[in-house]
């Protein structure tokens, strides 16, 4: 009994050591040192790295609903103007609403609304 518990130890060992033997031969070896170091260099301590490639990233994508929004204002200042011009009616209701302008001999009150 005594010699299959110390067999079953001894497996045991060295089963364990074959392990470290291969942990010791795949993470010890100079190139996946080599790759590991690149790899934190590049995530974490680069000037370019992976925090500001997202900001940057963020950035861009609010630029990019930035300029989807002035195109959309751009479109309907163009099709105020073209209103405008050919329409003398909205021309005054124009200059009456948006610069209080006001024909002579009228007086134009403001109320403000809170």
């Amino acid at each position: 009994m005594q010699q299959k518990k110390g067999m079953a130890y001894n497996e045991h060992a060295t089963y364990h050591k074959s392990k470290m033997r291969l942990f010791k031969k795949v993470w010890l070896d100079p190139y996946c040192i080599a790759t590991i170091l690149f790899a934190v260099w590049m995530f974490f301590l680069d000037d370019q790295n992976l925090f500001v490639q997202h900001r940057l990233y963020q950035l861009c994508q609010n630029l990019q609903t930035d300029v989807i929004k002035y195109n959309l204002q751009i479109k309907q200042i163009k099709k105020e103007k073209k209103e405008l011009m050919h329409n003398i009616d909205c021309l005054e209701k124009f200059a009456r609403e948006k610069y209080y302008m006001k024909r002579e001999k009228e007086d134009l009150y403001i109320i403000i609304r809170e």
